[in-house]
Order: structure tokens, then C-alpha cells, then sequence
């Protein structure tokens, strides 16, 4: 160099290629961390990740130093050395995974950052050792240390910034903060570092300006290479990524799915307005709406309290969780009661809807419901009693009466309301309170008590009985009985000593002395009497050393110290009210209630007075009365069983009409269908005969079991406002052709057409006004007419159906409404079941009914229900109507599992119209799953009961294979019980139908479930 001419240069930056190569940096890490992150937060492919994050990482510092070089331009060639080259970018990836692997096993954040650090300032300065020129490079010391500190210090916090969140969706801004920091501190580093280079060369190779160096054009293809292999492996993290949090949301959407639809309670959403969103399949099925008519009503009318509803879904919408109890209305009408709890839904700290949780306790209401009615019917009872039933219980407040019945309770001065829910300072005297309260303390310990109180110029005799249940006492059970004659005696011995005799002998219970021997020194007859030991022998026996065995009301022997007589002797106390039972010689219970006083005479005590009278017929009482409640209760439960056995006879019998009936009303249904073209058409008015009587005789079946279902109390019905103008107006158009055959008109006669409405089960509702006209059509001569007609209060309408019939005879008037009664002198066909249907109805929906009639000029019977209010209107909706059957549009398979061949043979007649349907029958259960198995058909038919195994366990065997349970399967049976219906969609039935089959309606099932 001696004797050369040198010279400083510099060069200058593209600032396009310096903020790519600042891009680049920050991609890497943010590529890097976000890999790292995922590591930690999977717990899988550990290694594997840790590789990728690192080399992502090692990469990164590379190319974004490559790329800085690229962007320093300066009139001299640059040449890389390759070795050195490679191991700066060993460095640069094994320095990056030795700070992951460092902080994923120990979590600290301070070595990670330092060996992070140290491989970015080893890569850049052995990357720098690699170029190769003429000129000579010179560092400033400043700048290295200045780098070195920037690199640790950067590398460090951006590693501590992020990985005190391992949680990347917990904190997504801190990854891309910890990105952008560690990318802009790498590039700070170098071109920090580069700032304090310094060029000298010789002035002979210096190049003009914008010349192109030889390094570029290698130095490019090195930059494209490692910026491309960074991007590819930033696009596969972030698909990989984006494909995991697609997994993780549908992972996430079936385990909510899983909650919503396999709930066991009602789940729903409802948005700010109270419009319903979304339902759940239990919400569906139990209140027999689709999701399409749920939302067209708002949330709070599907509740008989609709305000109160409606009121708690406000709390919800403005952020509180609520709970209460409603009614939710069917679709049909019918009552659910259900615990619903409402609360909000919150996305980015706003209110956007509720969720709504129901749950059925319908069942449990029923259930106190008839708890209720067997305490009242209990309660009539023992208030006709003599004496008096109570009982209490023990709370925090002391002993609390729960129940006070019987005639003795009025005779004191009380009534119910005095004594229940009470306490005993609340109603007695303070210290009548105290004394009692001593004996209901011992009966609370499990003691039977008994003792005697006068109250109110009334002396009574009290038994308490505790009721324990597990060694714990639930209540106690108190009786009394009137003893203000005994009392009144007492008084009047103790005012009177001249009189005593007289009354001794008087006295209508025995009276006894003993001296403090204990020997008998008085008796009057009655004691005599009473311990069936003659009287002139009283005095000459000692009572302790009979041949007695006394017992007490519990039945327990008495202790020969706990006799009253001793035990006043030995403690000089009086001993009062005690029970005895003893059995005397005969060996014949008797009962008694002993008084014991100490005799006192100038401070000296001289015996014993013992009075005591038989309360045999008081105990004995009591017992007669546990019997006859407990009796009581075993009859309501017989009644009950039979009642429940008479429905069960009904639905057998139903079952059993049905199924011939499917054959005959199939049969004819098909031949009426075949016969506008082969049948005559007096054949074919024939056929139309055959389906009327079937279908009558269909409508009858269904009258009794609904006749039984209301006796029973299992009828549901479903209260709504229904218009009566329309509801009149429906059945006049069903009753016309009814008329028609009888040459009679129907006129109407509306209270100047005022449009009213009443709160009915609107099918039951039709049904009582169908069974009305058909009565008054029936037993009204021909060429007579009907008149309908309403008469409105303020707060009712009635509807009189009119007719100039036979009329009824008045001594049959009383009569008419019972079942199954029909006028003796009338003709007609009938069952005598609709005019006691129609009552009964009309009672269950809260109204009344009657009958004014007059022999030979006709009858007018009449129906009376409450005004109501208006709904809301309704949109219409053309649903439910009934739709003629096209026939199947492709190859349809069908397997028929029946064992009845009257059965098969109309499945046939009704499927063989169709070429493109091919029926299989089985006639077992087993051979039905063996051909489903080989053949894999297009529909299942299957028979309830089956020989081998009935349809629902066919059914459930279907459901667990795998390659079977796709399959539509339709349940057929004779049985309408909701339970059955019930059971048929648990186990996996598509649809459940029932015996007759309606062809059309049944052909559209099977062309909806196969999609044909």
C-alpha cells in the first residue's frame, strides 16, 4: 500500500431496498414467533415446529443483511466468500433455535434474548467477514458497540414482550408488536454497524457512480432465493394456521351443536326485538312449532303470562340473568310449565340478544297439583270431626303450625287462620304458651306426649305423636279432645272438701288416697269401677302388688317408679296428665289419663291423691280416625288405578277397531280412487257409504278415548283467543251437506255481526259447536231448521244453537249430559258420548252449558265462555294443507316389515299403481333386519307389533349400524298413545303413522322421506 495514493469512499442507500429489507426482518420474526407460539400452545410436533420457527427466523436475519447489502451502493466490486457465507446463515438458524429451545424448556426470557441476540451480531459480522474487494474496510468502534447493544437489548425485550402471553389469541397485538420490534431492531443493528464502516482505496479502481458492480447480479439471486424461501414458508405457516383455526371453529361449533341440539331442556336464542333465531330439537318437539313459525312469533306470547315474560326479557336484554316460571303454550294449545332462565348474549361488549334455557317441570306441577287436591279432600274431613287434628314443625322461629282442623278449634274461639303458620306465643296466652311449648320440646326429642290444658273456659285433652323419618323428626301430629267436664269437676272438689264425698261418688272418674306407705286409705266407686276391682275390696289391696301390666301410649312397659302415685310420693311433686294403658283381669285394655297430687296439711305431707278417668273411647277414636284417612287415601288410590286401567282397556280396544278398520277404509279408498273408471256409479256411491261408516265409526273411537282422557285428567288443551263469528262459520260450512240430506237449513243470527272472541282450545272449541249442530240435524224431522245465534254481556257471550225438533221431555233434562244416556223414546242412531263430551269440554275451558227444551216444539242447547281481548294478529300461512299425492319421480325401494297378511296385501294394492316402487316384505322382525342388511332399500315400513320382537327394538337395532341408520324408517300401528309416539321418535322413527292410513297423506310421507 506504501507508495499508492488512497482514498475514503462512501456509498449510499436505496431507501426502496432498505425499507424491503426492514419488510423482510419484521416478516421473519413475525413468521418465527408466530410458529413458536403455536408450539406452545399445540403441545405436538414439538421439534418439528421448533426447527421451522428457527429456520424461519435464521433465514430471516439473513436475508434481510443480504438484502441491506444489496441496498448500500458504492464504486468498488464486492465479492462474497461462500464458506464464510453459509456458516453466517448456520449461525443466524442454530442461534435462533437455540433461543427457542432455551425459553420453550426453561421460560426465560433473559438467555433466550441473549443467544437471539448473539447469533443476529454473529451472522452480520461473519457475513461482513465474507466480502472480498480491493478496497479496505474499516470499523468504528462506537458503531460495533452500539450494534452489539442494540442487538441484545432488542432481541431480549421483544422475546420477554411476547412470551408473557403464551397465549396468542389472548393477546394477538403483543406477537405483532414483539414482530415489528425485533424486525426493525435487527435492521437498526446493521445499518448502525454499517454507519461506522469506512472504505479506502486506491483512486485508480475507484468507478463512476451507477456503474453496475459484478457482486449485484450473484448477490440478487442469493436475496431472490432466501426472500422467496422466507415468503414460502410464511404462506405454509400462515395456511397451515389458518387451516387449524378452521378445524378449531368447527371443533368448537359441533361441541356447541353437541350442548344446543342434545339438550334435554328447551334452548333458544332471541334477538333485541323478542323475535326467536335459532331453536334447539327438544324446543321443537316440545312445543310442536317448526323454526319457520317460531319466528313469525314473539318470544314472550309463546307464555300464557306474556307480560311477565315479556317483562324479564327486557332484564335480560339490558345485561341481567334472570330466572322465573312460566306456561309455555303449545302449538296444540296444551299447557307446559316450564323454569326458564334468560341471559344475555355479549359479543365485543354489546348486547346483542339472549339465550333462553326451559326447562319442563310440568310433571312436578301435576304432581303438587294432585298433592293439593288429596290435602283439601283431608281437610273436609277432619274438620267435621268432634275434637281437633294440628300439626307442627320446627324452624328458626320456633314451633310452627302447619295444619289445624276440627270442630273443637271453633268451639275455643279460633279459627284456621289463628293458629296456621303460627307459633304458640302468636295465638295463646304467654303463659299457656310457655306450658305448651315444655311438651311440643319433649315430642320435638321423639317423646309421644300427652297432657291436659284449659284455654279459653275450655279444658282439652292433647296427644302429641312425632312423625320420624331416619332417626329424625319430620313433624308432630297433635289430637285433642274435650275433657271441660273433667276440669269442671276438679274445680268444683277443690272448692268444696264438705262436699267431697258426694262428689267422689259422683264423679265421672276414679279418685284414689294413698298414705305415704302407699296404701289405699279412699276410693270412690268409679276408681272401683274402672280397675274392675270390687268396691268394698278397694281399700283392702295393695295396688302395686296386682297382677297389672301397664304400658305406655307408645307402648313401652311403665316402671314401677314412674307410676304417678309413686313417683309423686318420692319427689312430693305433682305428676299430671300421664297416659296409662293397663291391662286388667280380664286382660282387657283400658286407658286412662292419672293426675297425681301430694295431700299437704300444715307444711307435713299426709299421701297421695290420684284422680284418673278412662279415655278407652277418646284413644280408641284417634285410632278410628288414622284408619279412616288412611283408608280415605287407599281408596283415592284404587279409584285412581282403576281409572288409569280403564283408559288402558280403551286404548286396547282403539288399537284393536283400528286395525281392521285400516283395512276396510284402505280398501275403499282405493277402490273409489279406481272407480271413476271402472266402477259404476252406483258401485262407487256404495264404496263412498263404506268410507262414511268407516270414518264414523273412526270418529267414535276417537270420541271415547278423549271422553276418557277427560275423566282421567290426561286431556291437554292449548287456551288461545279464537273468534267465535269464525269458529260458527267454519262449522256451518261442514254441517251444510249434513243438512242438505235432511232438506234442512242452518241460518245464523250474529249479534249485529260484532266481531268477539274467547279464551278455547279452538279443535275443542269446533268440536263442541260440530257436536251441537250434528245433535240438532239428527233428532229434528226433515224440512225443520236450525238457527245459530249469540247474545253478548259485558263479560261473556253465549252461543244457542236452536231447533223445532221432538224435544226432550223435563223429566230427562237432568239427565241428558251424562254418558252414554240417550232419549228413551227416540229412534236415532247414537252413542249418547257427544252431549257428555261437549260438557265436559266446555268445563275444562272454564265455561258452561245447558238445555231448554220443550216436548214436540224443539230444543235449544247453549254454551257460555268469558270474553277476552283480541290477539295479535297473524300472518297467514298456507301450511298444513292438504296436498294431492304426484306419484314417485324416481326407482324407490321400500321394505315392509308386517306379520298380518290383510296388512301386506293393502300395503300392495296401495303401492302397485307405482311401477317405478318395489315393495320387500318380511313378516319377523329378524328377517326384516336381514333383508334391510342385503339390500339397502330406499324406505323402511315396520310394524309396532311384530311376533319376534316389536318395532321400536327393530327400529333401535337399525339405529346402532352404522351403514343402516341413514335410512328413513316410518312406524305403523293401530296405537294413537302419545306415549307411543313419543317412544317411536326417541328410538329413531322418522315419522309415526297411524292406523287407518289416510292413502294420500300417507303416499306424500313416503315421497317426502325419500326424496322421490
Amino acid at each position: 500500500m506504501k507508495g499508492k495514493k488512497m482514498i475514503s469512499i462512501t456509498g449510499h442507500y436505496n431507501e426502496f431496498t432498505v425499507f424491503l429489507a426492514v419488510i423482510v426482518g419484521i416478516l421473519a420474526s413475525y413468521t418465527a414467533l408466530d410458529i413458536m407460539s403455536k408450539m406452545m400452545k399445540k403441545q405436538r410436533n414439538n421439534y418439528l415446529w421448533l426447527t421451522l420457527s428457527a429456520a424461519s427466523m435464521g433465514i430471516g436475519v439473513g436475508a434481510m443483511h443480504y438484502i441491506a447489502m444489496l441496498a448500500y451502493y458504492v464504486p468498488v466490486s464486492f465479492h462474497f466468500n461462500a464458506v464464510l457465507s453459509v456458516i453466517a446463515l448456520i449461525i443466524a438458524i442454530s442461534g435462533s433455535l437455540g433461543a427457542f429451545w432455551t425459553f420453550w424448556k426453561w421460560g426465560t426470557s433473559v438467555w433466550s434474548g441473549l443467544i437471539l441476540g448473539s447469533s443476529i451480531l454473529g451472522t452480520h459480522y461473519i457475513a461482513m467477514a465474507a466480502i472480498e474487494t480491493e478496497a479496505h474496510i474499516h470499523y468504528a468502534v462506537l458503531s460495533v458497540l452500539l450494534s452489539i447493544i442494540i442487538a441484545l437489548v432488542v432481541a431480549f425485550y421483544a422475546m420477554h414482550l411476547f412470551f408473557r402471553s403464551k397465549s396468542v389469541k389472548a393477546n394477538p397485538f403483543l406477537k405483532l408488536v414483539s414482530s415489528i420490534l425485533l424486525g426493525i431492531g435487527i435492521s437498526a443493528m446493521h445499518f448502525i454497524s454499517m454507519y461506522g464502516m469506512k472504505l479506502h482505496i486506491e483512486h485508480s479502481v475507484v468507478r463512476r457512480w451507477g456503474q453496475w458492480l459484478p457482486y449485484q447480479a450473484p448477490f440478487s439471486n442469493m436475496i431472490a432465493s432466501i426472500t422467496i424461501t422466507l415468503l414460502i414458508v410464511f404462506l405454509l405457516v400462515a395456511a397451515f394456521k389458518r387451516q387449524e383455526e378452521v378445524r378449531d371453529s368447527q371443533l368448537k361449533e359441533e361441541y356447541y351443536q353437541s350442548l344446543f341440539n342434545y339438550n334435554p331442556n328447551i334452548v333458544c336464542a332471541v334477538d333485541l326485538y323478542g323475535n326467536i333465531q335459532t331453536i334447539n330439537p327438544k324446543g321443537i318437539e316440545l312445543t310442536g312449532y317448526t323454526l319457520h313459525q317460531m319466528e313469525k312469533i314473539p318470544f314472550p306470547y309463546m307464555f300464557r303470562e306474556a307480560e311477565k315474560a315479556e317483562e324479564y326479557m327486557w332484564k335480560s336484554l339490558s345485561g341481567d340473568s334472570v330466572y322465573y316460571e312460566a306456561t309455555l303454550i303449545r302449538k296444540d294449545n296444551q299447557p307446559v310449565y316450564v323454569e326458564v332462565t334468560q341471559m344475555p348474549i355479549i359479543v365485543h361488549g354489546q348486547i346483542k340478544g339472549s339465550y333462553v334455557i326451559a326447562k319442563d317441570v310440568t310433571d312436578r306441577k301435576k304432581a303438587q297439583q294432585q298433592l293439593l287436591d288429596l290435602q283439601e279432600d283431608l281437610k273436609r274431613t277432619l274438620s267435621q270431626q268432634d275434637g281437633a287434628i294440628f300439626k307442627f314443625v320446627k324452624n328458626d322461629e320456633g314451633y310452627i303450625h302447619t295444619m289445624c282442623e276440627g270442630k273443637m278449634i271453633r268451639e275455643m274461639g279460633y279459627e284456621e287462620i289463628d293458629v296456621v303458620g303460627k307459633t304458640l306465643e302468636e295465638f295463646l296466652p304467654e303463659s299457656y304458651a310457655k306450658e305448651n311449648k315444655g311438651y311440643y320440646e319433649k315430642a320435638w326429642a321423639g317423646e309421644k306426649v300427652s297432657y291436659e290444658v284449659l284455654l279459653n273456659d275450655f279444658a282439652y285433652y292433647t296427644k302429641l305423636i312425632p312423625h320420624i323419618y331416619k332417626g329424625e323428626v319430620k313433624e308432630v301430629i297433635g289430637s285433642i279432645v274435650d275433657v271441660t267436664d273433667l276440669h269442671e269437676a276438679r274445680e268444683k272438689l277443690a272448692k268444696s272438701e264438705s262436699m267431697y264425698r258426694s262428689v267422689l261418688s259422683t264423679m265421672s272418674e276414679g279418685v284414689v288416697f294413698h298414705d305415704l306407705e302407699g296404701n289405699l286409705i279412699a276410693a270412690n266407686a268409679y276408681a272401683a269401677k274402672i280397675l274392675n276391682v270390687p268396691y268394698d275390696q278397694i281399700l283392702s289391696v295393695n295396688p302395686f302388688g296386682l297382677d297389672w301390666e301397664i304400658i305406655h301410649p307408645d307402648g313401652t312397659p311403665f316402671a314401677l317408679e314412674d307410676i304417678p302415685s309413686v313417683r309423686c310420693l318420692r319427689t312430693k311433686e305433682p305428676v299430671r296428665n300421664t297416659v296409662m294403658g293397663i291391662y286388667l283381669n280380664e286382660k282387657k285394655l283400658t286407658w286412662l289419663s292419672v293426675n297425681a297430687e301430694p295431700l299437704q296439711e300444715s307444711k307435713y305431707y299426709k299421701g297421695v291423691v290420684v284422680t284418673f278417668y278412662d279415655i278407652t273411647k277418646q284413644q280408641e277414636q284417634e285410632q278410628d280416625l288414622l284408619h279412616s284417612n288412611q283408608q280415605m287415601i287407599i281408596a283415592k288410590e284404587e279409584a285412581e288405578k282403576a281409572n288409569q286401567a280403564k283408559s288402558e282397556f280403551l286404548s286396547k280396544v282403539s288399537h284393536e277397531l283400528r286395525t281392521p278398520l285400516n283395512s276396510i277404509l284402505g280398501y275403499a279408498q282405493i277402490l273409489e280412487e279406481q272407480g271413476e273408471k271402472d266402477l259404476t256409479e252406483k258401485q262407487l256411491n256404495r264404496i263412498r257409504k263404506i268410507l262414511k261408516a268407516g270414518n264414523h265409526l273412526l270418529y267414535l273411537i276417537n270420541e271415547t278415548l278423549d271422553l276418557s282422557k277427560i275423566e282421567s285428567g290426561h286431556l291437554a288443551i292449548n287456551l288461545e283467543p279464537v273468534s267465535v263469528k269464525e269458529a260458527i262459520e267454519d262449522a256451518l260450512k261442514i254441517m251444510k251437506p249434513l243438512a242438505k240430506d235432511k232438506h234442512s237449513i242452518l241460518y245464523t243470527r250474529f249479534h249485529a255481526y260484532q266481531e268477539v272472541f274467547v279464551e278455547v282450545d279452538e279443535l275443542r272449541f269446533q268440536q263442541i259447536l260440530l257436536n251441537l249442530l250434528t245433535n240438532a240435524i239428527k233428532y229434528s224431522p226433515a224440512y225443520r231448521d236450525i238457527t245459530i245465534y249469540t247474545e253478548i254481556t259485558q263479560h261473556h257471550v253465549t252461543i244457542l244453537i236452536e231447533d223445532r225438533g221432538f224435544g226432550i221431555p223435563a223429566s230427562e233434562l237432568n239427565r241428558i249430559f251424562e254418558p252414554f244416556y240417550r232419549v228413551n223414546r227416540l229412534e236415532k242412531d247414537g252413542t249418547g258420548i257427544g252431549l257428555a263430551l261437549v260438557k265436559q269440554l266446555v268445563v275444562l275451558m272454564n265455561g258452561t252449558c245447558g238445555v231448554r227444551s220443550e216436548e214436540g216444539k224443539g230444543s235449544t242447547f247453549w254454551v257460555r265462555f268469558p270474553l277476552v281481548h283480541p290477539p295479535v294478529p297473524k300472518r297467514l300461512s298456507s301450511e298444513g294443507e292438504a296436498e294431492p299425492f304426484l306419484g314417485f319421480s324416481m326407482p324407490t325401494s321400500i321394505v315392509y316389515i308386517e306379520d298380518n297378511d290383510t296388512n301386506i296385501e293393502l300395503m300392495q294394492s296401495i303401492l302397485s299403481p307405482y311401477k317405478n316402487v318395489k315393495l320387500l316384505v318380511a313378516k319377523t322382525g329378524e328377517n326384516g333386519i336381514g333383508l334391510i342388511r342385503s339390500i339397502s332399500p330406499d324406505m323402511i315400513l315396520i310394524d309396532i307389533d311384530l311376533p319376534d320382537m316389536n318395532g321400536f327394538e327393530v327400529c333401535t337395532q337399525l339405529q346402532l349400524e352404522k351403514e343402516l341408520k341413514h335410512i328413513p324408517r316410518v312406524a305403523l300401528s293401530a296405537s294413537a298413545m302419545q306415549s307411543d309416539i313419543d317412544q317411536a321418535f326417541l328410538v329413531g322413527f322418522s315419522e309415526y303413522v297411524t292406523k287407518p292410513i289416510h292413502i294420500s297423506t300417507f303416499l306424500n310421507v313416503l315421497k317426502r322421506l325419500t326424496k322421490a
